[in-house]
């Protein structure tokens, strides 16, 4: 399981695969304006943008 966080507004959700994540970010996005997660890899803080 991944845990992510909308970098903009702490909009958390959770996912098996990052085209799952992917998936519900993008419906975040489009409502809000928003366009990037960060999710935590190893105690390792990652940034991944939706385009």
């Amino acid at each position: 399981m991944i845990y992510a966080t909308c970098m903009t507004c702490e909009f958390e959700t959770s996912g098996q695969s990052f085209d799952e994540l992917d998936s519900k970010f993008k419906r975040h996005f489009v409502i809000r304006g928003h366009d990037s997660y960060f999710y935590k890899e190893k105690n390792i803080q990652k940034i991944r943008k939706i385009s």
